[in-house]
């Protein structure tokens, strides 16, 4: 996955990320639930591949040392 992404976009999806669940911490009750199921998978999807990508980044700097 480190090769899919650039260190920029994957910096861009942690933000998408967070602005999501500050969208959902602060107006929890103005949107439905199929929304904030939507939502949850956004943030699910966007978290998941960040955390992809710091593990291979992590994994490679590993096999380097």
């Amino acid at each position: 996955m480190s090769r899919d992404h650039t260190l920029e976009q994957v910096t861009e999806m942690a933000l998408q990320a967070e602005l999501v669940c500050r969208m959902l911490e602060d107006h929890p009750h103005a949107m439905s639930d199929t929304d904030v199921s939507a939502l949850a998978a956004l943030v699910k999807r966007l978290s998941g591949r960040v955390y992809c990508w710091l593990n291979d980044e992590l994994t490679e700097k590993g096999d380097d040392q």
